[in-house]
């Protein structure tokens, strides 16, 4: 049986090594790459928007824009006028010396609201303080029902002179004939002579 030589024992063993040292190599580059490979960055989850609930506007009697054009519910029915009287009409007077009137208001489907008489000397009595503001929306028609008024008022003159006296009352809610459909204005006038003695 022939022997082999040395030296290809060596050499075969040599081989055997480095192909043993070469795929440790090749291992290892191979999980360095792997390491250094950035994983995947995770898409941030998107933020909760916590959703406010929208407020319900109440709009009946309203006076917010947002309820849209004024109207009332029900269609209302024929709005009959307010009147008014002063007694007397006319008059004669002294300095000093206080006259009277009577005056009355009245209306078939409101009530009498606000009333007021200027003397026509600058001085007034019961004047009332009207706060306008403008109706939006559905409003609710109010019912009908009548309405009066009557009072007598005395007012002395300083200077002689002649005087025209207004008296006037509005009929409806608040002062305003605005707020009812069945709401209305008179004015009465009366005539007044005053002399010196």
């Amino acid at each position: 049986m022939e022997r082999k030589p040395e030296k290809d024992r060596r050499t075969s063993g040599r081989s055997a090594e480095f192909a043993a040292v070469a795929f440790i190599v090749a291992s290892l580059i191979a999980a360095g790459a792997a390491l250094a490979t950035p994983a995947p960055a995770r898409r941030a989850a998107a933020p909760i928007v916590a959703v406010k609930p929208v407020a319900t506007v109440r709009c009946v009697n309203s006076f917010d824009p947002a309820c849209g054009p004024f109207h009332w519910v029900p269609t209302p029915g024929p709005n009959q006028p307010t009147s008014t009287s002063l007694s007397p009409t006319t008059a004669r007077g002294v300095v000093g010396h206080p006259l009277s009137f009577d005056a009355r208001a009245a209306d078939p489907d409101a009530s009498i609201a606000c009333h007021w008489i200027l003397y026509g000397d600058e001085t007034a009595a019961l004047i009332p303080a009207i706060a306008m503001q403008r109706q939006f929306g559905r409003w609710s028609t109010p019912a009908k029902h009548a309405g009066s008024y009557r009072a007598t008022f005395a007012h002395t003159y300083a200077k002689p002179g002649t005087y025209r006296v207004q008296f006037g009352a509005r009929s409806g809610d608040g002062c305003s004939n605005d707020y009812s459909p069945y709401g209305g204005e008179s004015v009465s006038t009366a005539t007044v002579t005053i002399t010196a003695h």
